[in-house]
């Protein structure tokens, strides 16, 4: 059997817990087309694209990437499974009382803007795919906020103080 190193059991342990984070972020956008379902074409692209990022996350071993991890800085464990704890309260507090839609949308919004401070990859330049994989899941990120601020304006709410 090859030698497996603290620093790769490490690594894959934050690849589960992103993959973890996105699954648990798809399914606040599930229940909220359930709960919105006048909305529910959006909450429903949202959701898809947090499973997308999910298979990205495992379409690759990332520790097989040439080189010695092709130079990839990963997050801290801590702030992937601090923003993970953080998405299943907010489940839990949908499951606890009703929410309007402006709390969702509210909901939404940080829990973008958590998990993209909480995914801080360093990446290397380079055309690899799995790296490619990677800057994609950021992106998107990045623009579910946006995507969620320019809904938040469509249905007339005010931004979030």
């Amino acid at each position: 059997m090859e030698h497996v190193s603290p620093a790769y059991v490490e690594k894959q342990k934050i690849l589960l817990k992103c993959i973890d984070l996105e699954i648990a972020v798809s399914a606040i956008y599930r229940d909220f087309m359930l709960l919105f379902p006048a909305e529910g074409a959006f909450w429903a692209q949202l959701a898809r694209e947090e499973e997308e990022h999910a298979r990205l996350y495992m379409a690759g071993d990332i520790m097989r990437v040439t080189g010695e991890h092709a130079g990839i800085r990963f997050p801290p464990t801590v702030l992937v499974a601090r923003t993970l704890e953080f998405a299943e309260q907010i489940r839990d507090l949908i499951g606890s009382r009703p929410i309007t839609l402006q709390e969702a949308l509210d909901m939404a919004l940080k829990l973008e803007k958590t998990v993209a401070e909480s995914i801080i990859f360093d990446l290397p330049e380079t055309d690899n795919p799995v790296i490619a994989n990677l800057r994609k899941i950021i992106a998107d990120t990045e623009a579910h906020a946006d995507r969620i601020e320019r809904f938040r304006m469509e249905k007339g709410f005010s931004f979030p103080v």
